[in-house]
């Protein structure tokens, strides 16, 4: 199974989590663990400083005893110097109680104060540094002690000293309880996280190896595929390269090698140049491969016919088709090379033939179909009712006959290149009147009624007559043929933008869908049976794309609202001369007038009116076609700002080109653009600045000059 983009992103982002948890996982271990020795060390301490009161306390009982141990000595013997032992006991007394106050629990501190006092009613009964007693003192101070007045005191001490040291002993054993508690806690925690961070770690372990099997198996894939690409590439019968960004060779297959005569080490490295007959720069080469595209639903990126050369020098022709893939910086192409010098050969033969047998049918089907039509006319005495009916079958299957021999040939004079075309510029609304004048009877056979409707401003384009209406008439021939009876077929055009659409609106019953993209294809018919019945060739509207695209137009169809089609042809609109209701002398000079504003064109035109005639051109293309069909143009209005295309043709290359077609045609440079001082015009003439009467007038004085110079 493929990995996803998707399932590799969450299994990094899991891992990645489950390592964070981890390391916070250990953390907490961590401060837990050492959260447990700090509570031993405080245990520990406490432990000492208890163990060190206890001993304090014990001490202090000692110390008591000594003295009193001491002071009875002194009694019995009479010797000061038994009063040594109750001198130290003051000494080491304070030491002791500085001690208890430092290291004593909170309880013991508290109960200091009361032991002091009793320490202090025990030992202070006589003076540190007293001497023997006098006669009488020494045996009311014996009899105290002797007699055991202090009793009570030393019972109350060594009781305060006891509930101490119980005190001390209950604290301990509490401090001991709680860090055991502590301890069995932190031992839950480290134990629970370690189950966690073992979870944690099997998770991303099973994640990783679930994604570990599938890149297994997107590899196994990509060899697999890999393997099939090759299989495809060396087993390929066209021949296969491999290219880099460079056009260089990088792999060819042997059907390759085997085409042009080369071993396989001889193309690796090379250019593709060497396998062309005719190589361009390789300027312009890198260029082609620059514009060619990626493989899609339409086929190859880019696709052309090219003259190849073989290893011995012997040439045949190809066809290329070429595909980019790969990333725009590592860019490869990929490119099969087709050999069709058979099938042009083939082409070739089959459009001989055509014209051979077409040629060869026509005179004797002319000789037939005028024999049939002056037999049904009755030059030869009038026929029955039965020989007259199978002369008119002759007579129509005899024209069927010629008109499809007539598409075959026009088809074939169109692929081949030898139709010729008389473009001139022409009105389309006397070719939509003439046609449907001519088509009236043959619409009237049909039950059918047929109109024009054409918009009141003349539109131009430029165009064979003959050959556009020839379209026109085809187009008119399917929507009458396939309307039923009583229904209107209606010609006309629309304007849209630079264009201009012949338009034949029909209420039939529409184009199939299965027929649709095959409906311009060359003898393709919707229904044959019904094509056959009604008169159909199959070639009529592949004739009407081939002329279309020969004018620089298209043709197509579409479904009409409320029922039927809409067949036309789009074909690029000229400037038109602007018609005039009063008749104009027929000296007046003749303008060409170039600005891509249509609005502008018609008002510098009325701006001429009476004054000179006004040809406009929207594009530099209408205006070569005017000067090359025009040689009385007296003068050139053209605005430098207009696009000419293709490098190297900027403004100032079109205006050189226009005096080099007339060096006496005054140039004049009518334009909102900004112009150089220096360009090679009669005058400049800004559109903001320069009024339409001074366009006018300084048009007009630089023409006359120019006519009285060639006079």
């Amino acid at each position: 199974m493929p990995v996803s983009r998707r399932d590799g992103g969450l299994t990094r982002a899991f891992t990645t989590a489950s390592l964070l948890l981890i390391l916070a996982a250990l953390c907490g271990i961590h401060m837990l663990v050492g959260a447990g020795f700090a509570d031993a060390r405080d245990v520990r301490d406490r432990t000492q400083r208890s163990i060190a009161v206890r001993a304090g306390l014990a001490d202090l009982l000692v110390l008591h005893l000594s003295a009193e141990t001491g002071l009875r000595g002194n009694v019995l013997t009479g010797r000061n110097e038994v009063f040594a032992h109750q001198q130290a006991a003051h000494r080491q007394r304070a030491a002791v109680f500085a001690a208890l106050e430092k290291q004593g629990a909170p309880a013991t501190i508290a109960a200091l104060p009361k032991l002091k006092a009793l320490s202090a009613s025990l030992l202070d009964r006589g003076p540190p540094e007293a001497s023997v007693p006098a006669a009488g003192q020494s045996g009311r101070a014996g009899g105290q002690v002797l007699q055991g007045d202090d009793r009570v005191l030393k019972d109350a001490m060594r009781q305060s000293v006891a509930r101490l040291h119980a005190a001390e002993a209950d604290e301990l054993a509490r401090l001991e309880r709680a860090s055991e508690e502590k301890r069995r806690e932190i031992e839950r925690l480290v134990a629970f996280l370690l189950v966690a961070i073992a979870a944690l770690l099997v998770a991303p372990t099973l994640i990783i190896a679930r994604t570990a099997a599938q890149r297994r198996a997107a590899l196994r894939a990509a060899r697999q595929v890999a393997e099939q690409e090759r299989a495809m590439f060396d087993g390929a019968v066209d021949g296969m390269l491999l290219l880099d960004a460079q056009g260089r060779i990088m792999r060819a297959n042997a059907s390759m090698t085997r085409m042009f005569g080369y071993a396989p080490d001889d193309l690796v490295g090379r250019d593709n140049a060497i396998l062309i007959a005719h190589p361009v720069a390789r300027e312009e080469s890198l260029g082609w491969l620059a514009a060619v595209g990626r493989a899609g639903l339409e086929g190859a990126g880019r696709r052309q016919e090219l003259v190849g050369r073989r290893a011995d020098g012997t040439t045949f022709e190809t066809e290329v088709a070429i595909s980019r893939f790969g990333e725009d910086g590592e860019s490869r192409f990929v490119a099969a090379v087709r050999d069709i010098s058979h099938r042009k050969r083939a082409e070739r033969m089959k459009s001989e033939f055509v014209a051979t047998v077409s040629h060869e049918l026509r005179t004797p089907l002319t000789s037939i179909g005028g024999s049939l039509a002056l037999l049904a006319a009755g030059i030869v005495g009038e026929l029955n009712e039965r020989s007259a009916q199978l002369v008119a079958i002759a007579h129509s299957n005899c024209e069927r006959l010629i008109r499809l021999i007539n598409d075959l040939l026009d088809i074939e004079k169109i692929e081949s290149g030898k139709m010729e075309f008389d473009m001139r510029r022409m009105m389309l609304g006397p070719l939509v009147q003439r046609t449907v004048s001519a088509n009236l009877q043959f619409a009237h056979d049909h039950q059918v009624v047929l109109e024009a409707g054409l918009p009141p401003w003349p539109q131009c384009v430029l165009g064979d007559p003959d050959r556009l209406e020839q379209v026109l008439t085809n187009l008119i021939s399917n929507a009458v043929k396939f309307s039923p009876p009583g229904q209107t077929v209606i010609v006309t055009t629309v304007q849209r933008e630079q264009r201009v659409r012949l338009e034949v609106r029909d209420r039939g019953s529409g184009v199939p869908e299965h027929f649709r993209d095959r409906i311009f294809t060359k003898f393709a018919m919707a229904d044959g049976s019904d094509a056959r019945a009604r008169g159909g060739t199959g070639l009529g509207l592949a004739i009407v794309r081939e002329i279309a695209e020969r004018h620089g137009g298209t043709a197509g169809f579409e479904d009409r609202p409320g029922g039927g089609s809409i067949f036309h042809v789009e074909l690029p609109l000229l400037g038109v001369e602007l018609r005039r209701a009063q008749p104009e002398p027929a000296d007046l000079p003749v303008l060409l007038h170039i600005d891509h504003d249509v609005d502008f064109l018609n008002v510098v035109a009325s701006a001429f009116t009476g004054r000179a005639r006004v040809l406009g051109a929207a594009t530099m293309r209408e205006a070569r076609a005017i000067i090359a069909h025009r040689l009385d143009i007296a003068g050139c209005l053209v605005d430098i700002a207009l696009d000419v295309g293709g490098p190297g043709n900027g403004a100032a290359a079109w205006l050189e080109e226009l005096r080099e077609a007339a060096s006496d045609m005054a140039l004049i440079v009518l334009t909102a653009a900004d112009v150089p001082r220096d360009v090679a015009a009669d005058a400049v003439l800004i559109k903001s600045r320069s009024p339409i009467s001074t366009v006018v007038e300084t048009t007009l004085m630089l023409t006359s000059a120019g006519r009285r110079r060639e006079s």
